[in-house]
């Protein structure tokens, strides 16, 4: 039997805009908040994990090992680096990079890990099933590279470089990872982010301002992605 759809999100608001649209939603003992359900006609699990780098490698082997699931989806909010992606628009993860990961001093490329990964793919299929549901939906959305990083980016010289670096469309503090632990334990992961922001001085603000908006937009991609999924695969 088919294991069930896994979704994660950091932030408390990115998960409940997901749970609110959930049947059969059923609080579960876990080291972190999460949710057995249905979403989109699968069964599926939701965890929130927190934020950052340590707390999406964790939560992402935890739940692997726990539910042994088909498919996963991380979500959430980041700030935009691609000038075409304003606040509420959608990157669709092609893949991620550690953006604050420096081995240079050992000869590696900015964002290289010692196994030679730089940046880590996304699972196509899924990425292709989130797209034609953002086409369903009318959302403006981009495909393209997320740069994670241990910081939260709120500094356009920052921005400006992780963008000319990796050339990165988004910036964010989790996908590379999640991408990284889900495809070293066999699991495809999609990644796909909302605009709340322009990682400029500007940023914390406009992240609470608009962080519950672009989440029940996000809800709502998952969602119809997941009811439309078997099409596609």
């Amino acid at each position: 039997m088919e294991g069930p759809i896994l979704l994660l999100a950091a932030e408390g608001e990115e998960a409940e805009a997901v749970l609110a649209r959930m049947g059969r939603a059923e609080k579960l003992e876990a080291p972190w908040p999460a949710f057995a359900g249905e979403l989109g006609g699968h069964e599926v699990r939701l965890l929130e994990s927190g934020i950052g780098k340590a707390a999406a490698g964790a939560v992402v082997g935890w739940a692997v090992a726990r539910y042994a699931p088909s498919r996963a989806v991380w979500l959430g909010v980041a700030g935009s680096l691609n000038p075409e992606l304003s606040t509420g628009d959608v990157l669709i993860a092609d893949d991620a990079v550690q953006w604050d990961m420096d081995l240079t001093p050992l000869g590696r490329e900015p964002g290289e890990l010692d196994s030679g990964e730089r940046f880590i793919p996304a699972d196509p299929a899924l990425a292709g099933a989130l797209h034609a549901s953002a086409q369903r939906l009318g959302y403006h959305h981009v495909r393209g590279r997320v740069a994670s990083g241990d910081k939260f980016v709120a500094d356009p010289e920052t921005a400006r470089w992780i963008r000319a670096t990796f050339a990165a469309d988004a910036v964010e503090m989790e996908g590379a990872a999640a991408l990284w632990a889900a495809r070293k334990l066999g699991v495809p992961m999609a990644l796909v982010r909302a605009v709340t922001d322009a990682a400029d001085t500007a940023a914390p603000g406009a992240f609470e301002a608009f962080l519950v908006e672009v989440s029940q937009k996000l809800a709502a991609l998952v969602e119809d992605t997941l009811a439309h999924l078997d099409r596609v695969d």
